[in-house]
């Protein structure tokens, strides 16, 4: 496994794609990233206007801003996986998008990605400590990724 610094993660983001849908008399525009809803909007001006400003957030701010995690514990996951688990003096590392249709709250990370290739459905699980077992997750049967460590 290559060293996650020699890693090209941001190969890994993805376009939002707009989807137009009719609702009743009206039309709802809506960001997707493979598939996934990560914005709605009721007019195009609305869409266009979030559009503009979209983009991922650290996942650390992300935290910050959502007190009902706290204490947080971040996991990267696949499916009922537990792949690996993701420190808190790590989390500036990180660059994550909400998926909105997931389980709350799960984050769509090009890095988290690119660190476990052979998983390439890959996401981030944001939960209370307290809540960590009530997720059911299983130990993955082959969760090699790259190594990650603090450089000072």
């Amino acid at each position: 496994m290559d060293a996650i610094e020699t890693v090209n993660w941001l190969a890994h983001r993805w376009p939002i794609e707009l989807e137009t849908r009719p609702y009743g008399q009206w039309e709802i525009h809506v960001g997707k990233i493979g598939g996934q809803r990560v914005g709605q909007r009721s007019s195009r001006e609305e869409y266009d206007h979030w559009r503009k400003g979209a983009r991922p957030i650290c996942l650390a701010r992300f935290i910050a801003s959502r007190s009902s995690l706290h204490p947080a514990a971040v996991l990267i996951t696949c499916g009922t996986y537990r792949l690996g688990r993701i420190p808190a003096e790590l989390w500036c590392g990180y660059d994550v998008t909400e998926l909105l249709d997931l389980p709350a709250v799960t984050l769509l990370s090009a890095k988290a990605r690119a660190m476990f290739p052979a998983w390439p459905e890959a996401v981030i699980r944001v939960v209370q400590e307290s809540r960590l077992r009530s997720l059911g997750l299983k130990p993955a049967p082959d969760a090699r990724g790259a190594r990650l460590r603090i450089v000072a």
